[in-house]
């Protein structure tokens, strides 16, 4: 409830030099999940300071206070909370898991899917006045193994638990009364949620003013000018803005050197893919991606909307991996995100990144449960199912010209991807790595200078002088477009046996637009599809669709778990083979199929028109989830699939 701190540097000789503790900056760096609750419901901040002239052998000499009313009796200090499965890949004769509480002591449990309860085991169990303590024990023989199968998420498929003890005693006299050590089997308390919760996105610092301020002038500029028609093209802009300003802030702004720290609350960093060729280590770099921190976007969203007269939400939410709604035990299991309700829709908006365009869908929230907690009115909370994304939201679609070289050996090939939702995830930070899309960003969502208000602000109203301009230069421009063709070129020797990469072009960098695609054209050519046979020539034409799914011969006879796909998805390629003269097509009839069911397809076409034999193949997983009975609709379409990756064509001489 408050806190104070001193600092003095005392000098080799003896010389005492007070700190100026005004000189210290708000650090917002991510709260760490298990202390979120705490912060938000105390409000506290971290500062950071930077002390000029320290030398080798200068002492800092601190003092730190704070108080903090916490009652022990109430809520306790919770230790590390356990969440695993007591199933094996072998077979488990016995496994014992024991706990030996004093008074003032419980444990919070809950047992899942068929795993055993906690018991008190008074033999071991000790009841005194000088020595009093609770043995408590879970016990479980005789479990068969299980298998592994793809797609399963082992915390909903498996018996499970979930546990955390919690002290309540603090050494005072009256923690004697507390009594013996006890099991709680309750469930998470919704009031307690809200409580913890609400305060995510009121935090206000002098970022979050920087970008309400930013995004304020903005939308008024677009109002006056009649571009805004309603409040879906409000909410919208207002995200766009919020983006560009921390992009900016991010790239040319005063907290550039630092903001690893200071803006993200993740540290900026690459990926490092090892690869060993022989006695030498071969890195490649990725620029990985720069994500605002939770906490600063719920706020900045929440009051930038809220000038506009647009109400928004809080959406706390279990992971789905972690169980439904009514599993949850610990607030350490919860996430959230910012929902937005207009006439059209709900949007659900995540902390963005660099590369996240407006209401696209995010994996990790395909049809969780939670609660949307409301700011227009106290105490505001209701249920709330999380949003399901359709297959036609999430798709990879590839078009193929192919050309056979003059000597028949090898294929070029001019593909264009375009890629939506969830399938952009894996492509869209490489495609974009010469940072072009910044000065499109800084060009359209640009204040003019010295256009915000610079009249005397509160101390809680500051905001930071940010640097803004039309464009960006970026001097390793170069560089990272030879990178990213390196990267782009790795990726098809993953997926072919490349003979030469030729080119790429980037056509949508997949940040705007309703669709928001990401769409790019390669060249490239590919040696190993073709091979002679007398006076004709065998193509292996089904390999152009990529690797498919071949599944184990135990996964054709039986699924033991149900089934949790990450996301609907759907995957085509349209393939245009320019027949060489000279030559027709044998086999082709043989690439049509139909594989069609409620949970998924496989369907393939092939013709000949002119000189061209035209393919065409869609793949669709049509659900998030089945039940493990629904499992033979799976192997239909997957093996039609695979089928297909190994079919191949007659090139005949005429």
């Amino acid at each position: 409830k408050d806190g104070q701190a001193e600092y003095q540097i005392i000098k080799a000789n003896g010389k005492k030099i007070d700190v100026d503790m005004k000189s210290a900056i708000e650090e917002e760096s991510d709260i760490p999940a298990i202390y979120r609750p705490i912060y938000y419901r105390l409000n506290v901040k971290y500062y950071k300071l930077a002390i000029p002239d320290l030398e080798v052998g200068d002492i800092i000499d601190y003092n730190l206070r704070s108080t903090i009313d916490w009652d022990m009796k109430e809520s306790g200090v919770g230790f590390t909370p356990f969440i695993f499965s007591l199933a094996n890949t072998y077979s488990t004769m016995y496994q014992q898991y024991r706990f030996v509480m004093a008074n003032g002591m419980k444990v919070r449990f809950r047992a899942f899917n068929g795993a055993p309860n906690l018991k008190m085991d008074s033999k071991a169990s000790v009841f005194g006045d000088k020595e009093s303590y609770v043995a408590y024990y879970m016990l479980d023989k005789d479990r068969e193994k299980t298998r592994e199968e793809r797609w399963s998420l082992e915390l909903r498929n498996t018996p499970s638990v979930k546990f955390r003890v919690i002290m309540l005693a603090d050494n005072d006299p009256d923690s004697k009364d507390l009594g013996m050590a006890q099991v709680d089997r309750t469930f998470i308390d919704i009031e307690d949620v809200y409580k913890h919760y609400v305060g995510a996105a009121m935090y206000r610092t002098t970022t979050v003013n920087t970008l309400v301020a930013y995004a304020t002038e903005y939308i008024s500029k677009k109002k006056e000018a009649g571009s805004l028609k309603n409040d879906d093209d409000i909410i919208r802009e207002i995200y766009y803005c919020l983006r560009k300003v921390f992009l900016e802030m991010y790239y040319k702004g005063p907290v550039h050197s630092d903001l690893e720290k200071f803006m993200t609350g993740k540290k900026l960093y690459k990926k490092v893919l090892k690869q060993q060729e022989k006695d030498n280590q071969h890195k490649e770099e990725r620029e990985d991606e720069i994500r605002i921190n939770s906490v600063l976007f719920a706020t900045a969203l929440r009051t930038s909307l809220a000038v506009q007269g647009i109400q928004s939400e809080l959406f706390v939410y279990i992971p789905r991996r972690l169980g439904a709604w009514r599993d949850v035990v610990f607030l350490d299991e919860l996430d959230f995100v910012m929902k937005v309700k207009s006439k059209r829709r709900n949007y659900f908006l995540e902390a963005f990144n660099n590369f996240d365009a407006f209401a696209s869908p995010y994996s990790y929230l395909e049809g969780v449960e939670g609660y949307s907690i409301g700011y227009d009115e106290p105490n505001k909370y209701y249920k709330t199912q999380g949003p399901t994304s359709s297959a036609d939201d999430n798709k990879e679609r590839k078009d193929y010209e192919v050309n056979f070289t003059d000597a028949m050996d090898n294929v070029n090939v001019q593909r264009v991807t375009m890629l939506t939702g969830h399938e952009k995830s894996g492509k869209i930070g490489v495609a974009n790595l010469d940072r072009s899309y910044l000065s499109r960003d800084f060009e359209k969502y640009y204040n003019q200078p010295g256009s915000q208000k610079t009249s005397k602000r509160k101390k809680e109203d500051e905001v930071i002088d940010i640097t803004t301009s039309t464009g960006y230069e970026n001097p390793d421009k170069d560089e990272k477009i030879k990178e990213r063709n390196e990267l782009m070129e790795k990726d098809v020797k993953d997926e072919f046996d490349l003979d030469k990469y030729v080119d790429f072009e980037l056509i949508e960098d997949g940040r705007y637009g309703d669709s928001a695609a990401l769409k790019y054209k390669e060249m490239f050519r590919l040696k190993k599809l073709v091979s002679k046979a007398g006076r004709n020539y065998i193509f292996d034409v089904g390999k152009l669709i990529g690797d498919q799914i071949k599944l184990e011969q135990s996964e054709l006879e039986k699924r033991e778990m149900d089934i949790w796909i990450p996301n609907a998805r759907a995957i085509e390629n349209n393939i245009t083979i320019i027949i060489p003269a000279g030559y027709t097509v044998d086999g082709f009839q043989e690439l049509n199929t139909s594989v069609d069911n409620e949970s998924g397809a496989f369907i393939s076409t092939a013709k000949i028109e002119g000189d061209k034999l035209i393919i065409s193949t869609r793949k669709v997983y049509k659900k998030n989830f089945d039940k493990k009975e629904l499992w033979p609709n799976y192997v239909a379409f997957l093996e039609a699939g695979y089928k297909f990756s190994q079919a191949k064509v007659v090139l005949k001489k005429k």
